[in-house]
């Protein structure tokens, strides 16, 4: 079983102090969602977890190149998770999956655990709106289904406008992390 420690050994920037790892990370993203329709979607967070994921599959650059650490990356269990049956799409569609990356929206990953959960929220929008994101039982499993380590992706203005939330990213490190230019 692999241990919290061994998240630093990726070159997503884990929070954390004294060499102690903080396994409980925001990204914020300001991306606004897909409006006007009953399932949601928010590209600008899907390219932000193709580049959450592609970090921690890859080795910190700082470190010895290692091939057994890079292969106990890949093989750690990565799950995306969204509230969305759209961002799930939207997910599949710009993710290249392995066996190893799950995409599920969060109903359907019920009883189920991954390594690492990426928790893409997808609401972000003017009138800080949560729609059934706010729901506790959806944050519940979102928040209980990793076993190493979680990232949520979202906009901390829009989650903050609840309190089941603030209190939830009080818990979190913020991360800022961007995803390359796209050409």
């Amino acid at each position: 079983m692999e241990n919290v420690a061994f998240l630093g050994t990726s070159s997503f920037p884990w929070p954390g102090a004294g060499g102690r790892i903080r396994p409980v990370a925001i990204v914020p993203c300001i991306s606004e969602e897909d409006s006007g329709r009953q399932s949601k979607s928010n590209l600008g967070q899907v390219e932000l977890a193709k580049h959450i994921l592609t970090l921690l599959r890859s080795q910190d650059p700082i470190g010895v190149p290692d091939n057994e650490i890079s292969t106990r990356l890949r093989a750690l269990t990565v799950v995306l998770l969204t509230p969305y049956a759209r961002q799930v799409t939207l997910l599949k569609q710009n993710i290249q999956l392995d066996s190893n990356t799950v995409v599920s929206t969060i109903d359907g990953f019920q009883g189920r655990e991954g390594d690492i959960v990426i928790f893409s929220t997808v609401r972000s929008n003017m009138s800080n709106d949560l729609g059934f994101t706010e729901d506790p039982r959806r944050l519940n499993v979102a928040w209980t289904r990793p076993k190493l380590g979680l990232i949520v992706i979202g906009n901390e203005r829009t989650l903050r406008s609840n309190a089941m939330w603030q209190r939830a990213l009080d818990a979190c490190t913020t991360v800022p992390v961007q995803p390359p230019e796209i050409a």
